[in-house]
């Protein structure tokens, strides 16, 4: 069976549970993929360039209208629903996942968008849940899509993708930067995203790798990153910024370079701090030298960069972990070019690059020794460069 007779027939069921869920036909479905990250991480809050790309799983949603005022969702992954009032939508614990949904609409209504009717929405995904793919960001972006067509509101994407942001950091309490939202509205089949988060200004970069892919390696681990040390991590970047500003004219950290490190570490008299802005700073000139080198073909130096970045995650920016350290290490090993933690870290994914014709071999030889150390078979998966958000139906 094909992907597009996979994809019909999985639609058809959804269709079906939705009626079986809220008694009537849906009037549309919509999909936003997800995303990973090639190189950039823990820098797009720090107003850093990062270099990402629409990943092939999926968030679907099917809706249709109520008269209630209410916004009614659920989640087939979860099997529950939860609604709200749309006159008095706040976050709240017990909503869990549906927090997301409910978010959007009271943002937009907060930035003066007038929604005057309730909606029901059902929910699918085959993005695995704190897998550092964004999930959370697709969902965001897959609500504002359904929200802007459905209602008219005239909304492009790159707003889209700024009020996902909003959404995540006001409402749902996580102090990300821009990236995901904007990997996952503005995606293009086999382009990668060349992402400059202070200013919000992007370009796309072909992914024509020929013999080489980018693999995706689920540690199996998920993270959250709420509730992780993801919030700390940006705290420690501000102080650090409030510190350095009295130096440097700087907006923020991302616009520092690495000649200057020497000077920051005097300034902040804090090793820990010097650490989290080593990163972003190295962070940050690697991004540019990775997209040059994809450019120009120079798959080692890409892969060079790509274990750099990693090296810095683990020991300056302390975000990686025994399993995606683990996961990274194994794949090394299996004769990749590079490899790296992608996503906020704390657990969820890794990506390698490596050659085409030796996949086979690299899967049984990482799911060996990951399984070995860690007693934790790892999922590993070639995947599609995709287009962003679209209609269904």
């Amino acid at each position: 069976m094909n992907s597009q007779n996979s994809s019909q027939i999985k639609l058809l069921e959804l269709e079906n549970k939705f009626k079986t869920i809220f008694g009537c036909n849906s009037l549309g479905a919509y999909r936003t993929p997800a995303r990973i990250n090639l190189i950039g991480e823990h820098i797009d809050y720090n107003g850093g360039k990062v270099l990402p790309c629409a990943i092939s799983y999926f968030m679907t949603g099917l809706y249709s209208l109520n008269k209630d005022k209410k916004i009614v969702a659920y989640s087939n992954n979860f099997d529950s629903k939860f609604s709200a009032n749309l006159e008095t939508i706040s976050y709240k614990k017990r909503n869990s996942w549906s927090n997301y949904v409910f978010g959007v609409f009271a943002i937009l209504q907060q930035e003066g968008y007038k929604i005057t009717q309730g909606m029901n929405i059902l929910i699918d995904s085959n993005i695995p849940l704190g897998s550092g793919l964004s999930s959370s960001a697709s969902l965001l972006d897959l609500v504002f899509f359904i929200a802007n067509d459905v209602l008219k509101l005239e909304i492009n994407l790159e707003t889209i993708a700024k009020l996902a942001q909003k959404t995540e950091n006001e409402f749902c309490g996580l102090k990300c930067g821009i990236m995901d939202q904007a990997a996952i509205a503005l995606g293009q089949k086999n382009k990668a995203i060349l992402l400059d988060c202070g200013k919000f200004k992007y370009e796309y970069k072909d992914m024509a790798l020929r013999t080489y892919s980018f693999v995706v390696l689920k540690t199996n681990i998920p993270h959250n990153l709420v509730k992780s040390k993801y919030n700390e991590r940006v705290d420690e970047c501000n102080r650090a910024l409030e510190i350095l500003k009295q130096k440097f004219n700087i907006d923020n950290l991302c616009q520092l370079y690495e000649y200057q490190l020497p000077e920051c570490e005097k300034l902040l008299n804090d090793p820990i701090l010097f650490k989290r802005v080593r990163h972003v700073v190295t962070e940050n000139e690697r991004v540019q030298q990775f997209s040059a080198a994809m450019t120009a073909g120079k798959v080692e130096e890409m892969g060079r960069l790509l274990c750099e970045s990693h090296k810095s995650l683990k020991e300056d920016y302390e975000v990686t972990g025994d399993y995606l350290d683990t996961i990274v290490d194994a794949s090394m090993n299996a004769f990749a070019i590079g490899a790296r933690m992608t996503g906020g870290g704390f657990g969820g994914c890794a990506i390698a690059l490596i050659k085409n014709r030796y996949f086979e071999d690299f899967r049984f030889r990482v799911d060996k020794e990951y399984f070995a150390k860690l007693k934790v078979h790892p999922d590993i998966e070639e995947v599609d460069i995709v287009d962003g958000p679209i209609k269904l139906k």
